[in-house]
């Protein structure tokens, strides 16, 4: 029979299960954790900047869908290796893991700065196979570790990490848009790669995995067939199919409507900052008010929020959109707290990593078909309209679901 405890249990009991390594190594792990998603994760988020270059100069002959699905391959190799490098992950291979997550990272980093223009297939392998596959075996380690370093504030813990990736994104997006047009597109690439060479170094070199006892007391017993579990995990998928639209289209829907170049640019910066404090700020209140709560309340803005990309045609209206609602806080509260919530409805601590990498494999699923789908159904002519309705149903369903999820969680905890 499954046990289910509450959110009071589970942090007191967590310290039975993780035997953190300290204060300052916990820190100094939050920061290295926070450095390789900084450096890694950032090149899922610049790809705004790379898409439109990709359809516009260096891949002309390739549609925005085609192109699309280079960013959702990589993403798809994101999430899904999740399941294997959480797994490790538990098993106290957290190091080593990160350290060949690295290696392949950088060595198709540099790989794409050699890329030629035309070529798609050169870019599809380095970019959305070789990084995905660097990328996926960081993702999971990375929050994991930070959160298993904090027992009683792992909402907080993986806050911080998750939001490095959008803050790598700034700086990934500000380099290449300004590196590009001036010394080209591979040592723009290569200066990027450099930067998260070293970063990547020192990030791996700051982190300790927390000991584990060979025998961890489980706290009762939680199957993958956890009830809210898959209700959370199908929420997730939905977030992946519907919200990617926005997230890598803006670009190319801002230039559409003849915005200024530099304009766009500095609004999709701007953006991916606000990003970063939105996964950082909810998890305040997801610790005061419980993060399963504000998860829903922050996707029944986020649906709502999505529709002002209507209005999105003008500056103020792309400002307005990217910066202050959606991309702002809401979009970064909602990824942010989909990895506690996991947490907080199937407290099997010693598996830790295998709920939440399996929780990303379906997710990745979506986030492959996500982007090209948008793509499809703008069409050629960008009939933005159809992505836009597109988008706001199928997060609306994410909030449903989700709430679900929690009506079910309560009633298990009152039985």
């Amino acid at each position: 029979m499954t046990t289910v405890i509450s959110a009071q249990e589970l942090d007191t009991s967590e310290s039975a299960t993780v035997r953190p390594a300290g204060t300052t190594k916990a820190w100094l792990t939050v920061v290295g954790c926070f450095l390789i998603q900084f450096s890694t994760v950032a090149s899922v988020n610049s790809f705004g900047v790379l898409q439109d270059f990709y359809v516009h100069e260096f891949l002309p002959n390739s549609s925005a869908s085609k192109v699309s699905w280079i960013i959702g391959f990589e993403i798809l190799l994101q999430l899904s290796l999740g399941a294997l490098a959480g797994k490790l992950c538990d098993m106290g291979h957290t190091k080593a893991i990160l350290l060949i997550g690295t290696l392949v990272y950088l060595f198709c980093f540099f790989m794409l700065s050699l890329a030629r223009s035309g070529q798609y297939y050169q870019v599809f392998l380095s970019q959305g196979f070789g990084m995905g596959i660097g990328v996926g075996l960081c993702y999971v380690p990375t929050l994991v570790t930070a959160a298993n370093h904090f027992p009683r504030r792992h909402a907080i813990a993986m806050g911080i990490v998750s939001s490095s990736g959008p803050l790598g994104g700034v700086v990934f997006s500000i380099t290449l848009n300004n590196l590009i047009p001036s010394v080209g597109f591979p040592w723009a690439v290569r200066a990027v790669a450099f930067l998260a060479l070293g970063l990547l170094a020192i990030g791996n070199l700051l982190i300790t995995a927390p000991s584990r006892p060979e025998q961890a007391a489980v706290i009762g017993k939680t199957s993958l067939l956890h009830g809210p579990y898959l209700w959370t995990v199908a929420s997730g998928t939905l977030l992946q199919l519907g919200g990617l639209f926005p997230l890598f289209y803006i670009q190319l829907f801002a230039s559409s409507h003849n915005l200024s170049r530099s304009f766009i640019f500095y609004s999709v910066a701007i953006m991916s900052f606000c990003i970063a404090l939105g996964r950082v700020i909810p998890t305040y209140f997801a610790g005061k008010y419980g993060v399963v709560g504000t998860l829903i309340i922050f996707e029944a803005l986020q649906t709502g929020i999505v529709f002002i990309m209507f209005g999105a045609n003008r500056p103020a209206g792309l400002v307005i959109f990217a910066v202050l609602p959606r991309y702002g806080l809401i979009f970064g509260g909602v990824t942010s707290l989909f990895f506690p919530t996991i947490t907080a409805l199937v407290p099997s601590q010693v598996d830790r990593g295998k709920f939440v990498g399996v929780a990303m494999f379906p997710a990745a699923i979506s986030s492959l078909i996500g982007s090209p789908v948008a793509g499809a159904i703008i069409g050629s002519n960008l009939d933005w309209w159809k992505g836009i309705v597109f988008s706001g149903v199928i997060l609306g369903a994410t909030t449903v679901l989700q709430a679900i999820a929690r009506y079910l969680h309560q009633r298990t905890l009152r039985v």
